[in-house]
């Protein structure tokens, strides 16, 4: 399979991350709206306690305008002070009914007047000020609040119905009950008690009068966190549903189809997939290797060994080409440095029009060729006419610059590209190279050797080199040493292989021997 026209592919990973990303934003809001409902209780219990608080305060200013109104009659004869005790139990609202004090003892009261044998209260007032009772002689059932005032001859005491306290506490609960706190006894809008009142405390908000010795408190418990964001939340829940599933749909079908040619190539590039393999070279009568050609091959880590046809032209096409070379040639160079060359090696590589409109494209040729070098070989540029080349003043310069620094340059195929005549007349180049379809022809097809022999007989007659590629037999051979054709290149001789096999061959003398084929 070509690696560039990959199959759509899905993976467990790319489940789990269209799944994580599909989850992200129910996970994000779900929180903020629990924690929003949080804030919006705590809220409703602060305006609750608030507006309890008022109604209080405002209950208990009624019973302070009745204590103040019998204060002075405090300490004087229960016959002098009765009639004005009924008299501010009936017109003061709220307040059932009024007493005087003496010695902390209530010797008379607005309900029955004078009291015969007076006794100290047993149940201790908040500060001074506030009792709470569950309910008195006349009422048992019917909780009452004292307010007392405090005077030089006595107390004046109002009671306040707590059926009153209840109906503000009531008017001022909505979702949870309001308790009034007076001391250890408490107070809510049905029921009375001593302690801590009855509400649950996940959510809880309570206020203290700033003029009265009294709190009110109210609490929530917390609902379940699917109850509370299916009541209020539903619509914004599935909306955020349906854009969670479409975001994870549209992940996992980004992330299951085939990356494009060019993201493939960059991949491997960065990847370090691309290799050169060698085919080695060999001048007729002469044994041994003389040169090589470098052929990028791509070692995918899935299909394995791609073929060139399958992501060269690609990589052309892209500009791809130039960084994958560079890349292959400098890891290959790498490996080269500690070996020995014969002498006159050249190594060939294969250019295109892409690698003349690089900036970079000579210093890389300056930084191979001294390589090269080192190892006693000199590099060889083999221009492919797969694309057409502009002979431009600046590609005539660079072609110069690179003889000057020892580089010779082939044209590849020759005979098959656009215009290899027009570069033989305008580009200094150094040798042709005859396509291997042309020799594959020699001894059965006439035309191809004709084509092989005027070939030959025009780089004879320019004074150039010239490479036979595609040698793979014994007739083959023999007819290009006889027609006088430089060097030899095909699966006869050797087929391309990688740099470690080629090192391996090369010290261990594996080589080619130039005189046991030849017939002549």
């Amino acid at each position: 399979m070509n690696p560039l026209h990959p199959r759509r592919q899905h993976r467990v990973s790319h489940l789990l991350a269209s799944l994580l990303v599909g989850a992200l934003p129910l996970l994000a809001i779900i929180p903020t709206l629990i924690w929003q409902e949080k804030q919006d209780l705590r809220r409703q219990a602060e305006q609750q306690v608030t507006q309890a608080q008022i109604q209080l305060d405002e209950i208990l200013d009624q019973a302070q305008l009745a204590s103040r109104a019998i204060l002075p009659l405090a300490g004087s004869r229960c016959e002098d002070a009765e009639q004005e005790l009924r008299r501010q139990a009936t017109i003061v609202p709220f307040v059932r009914s009024t007493a005087l004090l003496r010695d902390d003892a209530i010797y008379c009261t607005s309900l029955s007047g004078p009291i015969p044998d007076p006794k100290p209260y047993s149940t201790p007032f908040v500060a001074g000020v506030l009792r709470l009772l569950p309910g008195n002689r006349t009422t048992p059932d019917v909780p009452v609040l004292h307010f007392r005032l405090r005077g030089e001859h006595g107390d004046a005491l109002s009671a306040v119905d707590g059926r009153y306290l209840q109906l503000a506490l009531q008017d001022a609960s909505d979702e949870g009950p309001v308790y009034l706190i007076v001391g250890t006894r408490w107070l809510g809008p049905h029921k009375t008690g001593e302690g801590k009142p009855p509400h649950p405390t996940q959510i809880q908000a309570q206020r203290q009068s700033a003029r009265y010795p009294y709190s009110v408190s109210t609490g929530y418990a917390l609902p379940a966190g699917h109850w509370v964001l299916w009541q209020h939340h539903a619509a914004l829940l599935l909306v955020v549903a349906a854009l969670s599933l479409l975001a994870g749909a549209t992940l996992y079908a980004l992330l299951g189809r085939p990356a494009s040619p060019t993201e493939e190539l960059l991949r491997a590039l960065d990847n370090e997939e691309f290799e050169g393999f060698l085919q080695p070279i060999v001048r007729p009568r002469q044994a041994g290797w003389q040169g090589a050609e470098v052929l990028m091959r791509w070692r995918h880590p899935r299909e394995g060994l791609i073929r060139p046809d399958l992501f060269i032209p690609r990589a052309e096409e892209s500009g791809m080409i130039v960084p994958m070379t560079r890349s292959m040639m400098n890891r290959l160079l790498r490996q080269l440095a500690a070996l020995r060359l014969p002498d006159g090696f050249h190594l060939g590589l294969n250019i295109s029009r892409a690698h003349l409109d690089d900036p970079r494209f000579y210093s890389d040729c300056e930084s191979w060729q001294r390589a090269l070098a080192g190892c006693g070989a000199t590099l060889t540029l083999e221009l492919t006419e797969r694309e057409i080349i502009a002979i431009t003043p600046e590609v005539e310069a660079l072609f110069r610059q690179l003889h000057a620094l020892g580089i010779t340059i082939a044209l590849d195929d020759f005979g098959t590209g656009h215009s290899s005549l027009v570069y033989l007349h305008q580009l200094a180049v150094d040798g042709l190279k005859i396509d291997q379809s042309f020799v594959a022809g020699i001894g059965s097809d006439g035309l191809s050797a004709h084509i092989v022999d005027s070939v030959a007989e025009l780089a004879a007659k320019l004074g150039l080199d010239t490479v036979a590629e595609g040698v793979e037999t014994a007739e083959q051979f023999d007819y290009l040493c006889q027609l006088g054709v430089g060097w030899l290149q095909g699966y006869y001789i050797a087929k391309p292989m990688p740099l470690n096999a080629f090192i391996r061959r090369l010290r261990a003398g594996d080589t080619w021997d130039g005189y046991e084929t030849l017939s002549f």
